[in-house]
């Protein structure tokens, strides 16, 4: 997906079909989004070729309300386009999909995982991947900074819930292949959407199945661990079915933030070369990420359905009825940022919603930000300019607002030579295709 940095709403002109995932490839949806906001902020959504109809929410106010009152909006049918029409198998049962209370049984085990302190005991190791994302540039000067991206949020994956080096090249695919079924480089030749997702899930849950059924599993420090190990408000241990479903979601979780951000953000820093000096002169890597993730909102929208009649910003909507809340557009909302097509390392206050809000607020975030915070602390290190090298690519999918290909040319400080002794997050000979 393009990220518009103007906000040139056109007037009259149809609403896109925004269950298309090419248009996602190919279009840039801010302008629509800016118009809609402005004219139908609550927009009924009539898709072609005979797909279930969907109302698509785009203001702040609109997104945050859906996203975050499980009395009116249920994320239990399916929280993504692609369940659109069916109900997901996963309800109740994965954490993302799974309304409270039950939701706080799914999550009690990772939290103390993944809060602020535990995360901040990461950081050397992430320190180590950043350098080995961006060690190409220590062999070539001319390089694609997102395909080394996308190994990044699989190595953090590794290190919380334990997935060797040898399976990142095979796991990187098929995650992909789950969030981006529509996109050239993930669906094969004459594959339906329906096929390349069944593949993916199937190699997925193959490999964390064979984990999970490991002798001692449930006795490692780590996320599986604490999965296998917690137990439900009865005291019963959860099935091996839902410890498999969140297991998977982590892994979904981790890919669809921090690469993509880090990508879009990059791309950002280099469109807008007066707020990267700014940035490398304030040193205020933390304020330049919260723009980053507003900017880039990585998690394109979330699926919910109405438990009864709902009336939302004076539209009246019908029980049972599917609503898309979109987060890259409520990230762009005027009413609550100024100037919101500017791209701000120093924005504040910046009240943006990239990692959703209420109890479905995404439980990595604190993992998210730090890593998205030690990279960019090491590409301001290491590098003494870096300039696009070619087209940026964007990932055809409705749900990840992604850059799969950034070619950049960077010219190395001198303690960025450092960076050779360092493998790229890439190399690695396990899990070929």
């Amino acid at each position: 997906m393009h990220i518009s940095s103007e906000n040139s709403a056109v007037k009259n002109a149809p609403v896109p079909d925004l269950s298309d995932p090419h248009y996602f490839g190919a279009g840039d949806p801010h302008p629509v989004w800016a118009r809609m906001r402005a004219e139908d902020r609550v927009h009924r959504q009539c898709p072609m070729g005979g797909k279930p109809e969907f109302w698509a929410a785009t203001g702040y106010a609109d997104v945050s309300r859906v996203l975050s009152r499980h009395g009116e909006f249920t994320a239990s049918r399916g929280n993504i386009l692609t369940t659109l029409g069916r109900t997901d198998i996963a309800g109740g049962k994965m954490l993302a999909v799974t309304d409270p209370p039950l939701h706080k049984r799914l999550k009690e085990p990772l939290v103390p995982h993944l809060g602020r302190q535990a995360v901040a005991a990461f950081e050397p190791r992430l320190r180590e991947l950043s350098r080995r994302l961006l060690s190409l540039s220590a062999r070539q000067d001319t390089w694609d900074f997102a395909a080394q991206a996308a190994f990044y949020p699989i190595a953090m994956a590794g290190l919380l819930l334990g997935i060797p080096e040898a399976s990142w090249h095979r796991l990187k695919h098929f995650t992909y292949a789950a969030v981006a079924e529509s996109d050239p480089d993930y669906a094969g030749t004459g594959d339906s959407r329906a096929a390349v997702l069944s593949r993916a899930h199937s190699e997925i849950f193959l490999h964390f199945h064979t984990e999970l059924t490991r002798p001692g599993r449930a006795d490692a420090d780590d996320l599986i661990g604490a999965l296998l190990r917690a137990t439900t408000p009865h005291g019963e241990p959860l099935s091996h079915e839902e410890v498999l479903l969140n297991v998977y979601s982590l892994l979904i979780g981790a890919t669809v933030t921090t690469s993509h951000a880090a990508s879009a953000g990059l791309l950002a820093l280099l469109e807008n070369p007066d707020e990267h000096t700014h940035w490398l002169e304030s040193g205020d890597t933390a304020s330049l990420v919260e723009e980053i993730l507003r900017w880039s909102s990585p998690a394109n929208h979330a699926l919910r359905h109405t438990t009864g009649e709902i009336r939302l910003n004076d539209t009246v909507i019908g029980a049972g009825s599917p609503v898309t809340a979109w987060l890259g557009s409520a990230n762009r909302d005027e009413s609550v940022f100024p100037d919101p097509f500017r791209f701000r390392v120093d924005r504040s206050p910046n009240r943006h919603i990239a990692f959703g809000v209420g109890a479905h607020r995404c439980v990595g975030a604190h993992l998210a930000r730090l890593a998205l915070t030690v990279l960019f602390e090491e590409i301001g290190r290491n590098f003494e300019r870096v300039e696009l090298a070619g087209e940026p690519r964007h990932l055809h999918s409705t749900f990840i607002a992604g850059v799969k290909s950034l070619p950049v040319r960077t010219v190395l400080r001198p303690e960025g030579a450092a960076l050779r002794s360092f493998q790229p997050l890439g190399d690695t000979t396990g899990g070929a295709l």
